[in-house]
């Protein structure tokens, strides 16, 4: 007999920067500050009307047989965030699974889990499959962004945000970054350099991540109306750094003589040289919103 589809909201919740969390206050005060927020957000899916799927590390999927309890779920976990000190990553998706034992199966957990990875942090985003069917006062809260590029999809997927009210955004003055790594292959030195404004300053290891964005708490804050609160991240990954943009209104990145990269919600390796602009495209490296990057390998 053939398996069952289901139609279901998934939600797909990820504690950000985790890793940092676990650096700065020790294993064993992560751990148990991690274990209460998770006990905090279950808590949070029962008394909606949802499920507990399974726990993922820092995170979990949950599931909702209407998408109007899991849009409500998700502005509550946000809501959370101050009491624990931490922020929060959600996606939401809406589409038929296959339940199996103790998991979910299917295109849209897939889906789900995208979004998820590609959410600021304190952000909630959902597809539009998710957005059509919510009640008219939740769909009032939504914002739509850009169409997302998904592996595995023909298509492009349209996502929205889903705003909780926190919206603002602070005027930020400027500062400019770089950070070096050791590659664990060969004990190579790999380092990234982000010029911003005439300047140019190296971290060292101990930063493997950079944000990127108007707000003060942002590595490298950028003056610039065009850039997004928190636009943008780059991770050191596999010998590579990892630009994500997390924008409203995308990442522009100018290598040579080459047509631009232009990012929505998307990533891409940092290699060699050019400029990036946070917000629009670039013109000259005076903008703004651009910074010079470059890429080294010693």
């Amino acid at each position: 007999m053939p398996a069952l589809e289901k139609p279901l909201a998934l939600l797909f919740v990820d504690i950000a920067d985790s890793t940092m969390l676990y650096e700065r206050v020790g294993n064993v005060a992560a751990a148990a500050l991690t274990q209460r927020v998770l006990a905090h957000l279950r808590r949070l899916v029962d008394e909606n009307r949802g499920g507990v799927i399974k726990s993922l590390g820092d995170g979990l999927l949950a599931a909702f047989p209407l998408r109007d309890d899991s849009a409500r779920t998700a502005c509550a976990m946000i809501g959370i965030e101050g009491q624990y000190g931490l922020r929060l990553r959600i996606g939401i998706h809406f589409g038929s699974v296959i339940e199996g034992v103790g998991d979910l199966y299917g295109d849209a957990c897939n889906v789900a889990a995208r979004v998820q990875q590609i959410a600021r942090p304190g952000e909630i985003l959902a597809t539009l499959a998710l957005v059509e069917g919510l009640s008219p006062d939740l769909r009032g809260r939504t914002k739509p962004l850009s169409n997302v590029a998904m592996k595995g999809k023909t298509a492009p997927i349209a996502v929205h945000q889903i705003r909780t009210g926190d919206d603002a955004e602070d005027a930020i003055d400027s500062t400019t970054l770089g950070f070096s790594l050791v590659s664990e292959v060969g004990r190579r030195m790999v380092t990234l350099h982000l010029a911003y404004r005439g300047q140019d300053i190296t971290l060292s290891q101990a930063l493997p991540r950079v944000t990127i964005g108007r707000e003060d708490s942002s590595g490298l804050r950028i003056a610039s109306r065009q850039t997004s609160r928190q636009h943008a991240v780059v991770d050191f990954t596999r010998e590579s750094f990892l630009l994500t943009d997390h924008s409203t209104n995308g990442t522009f990145i100018r290598t040579g003589g080459s047509p631009p990269l232009v990012l929505r919600r998307d990533a891409t390796k940092l290699v060699g040289s050019g400029l990036i602009g946070f917000g629009a495209e670039v013109l000259d490296e005076g903008q703004d919103h651009v910074v010079a990057f470059r890429a080294e390998l010693a």
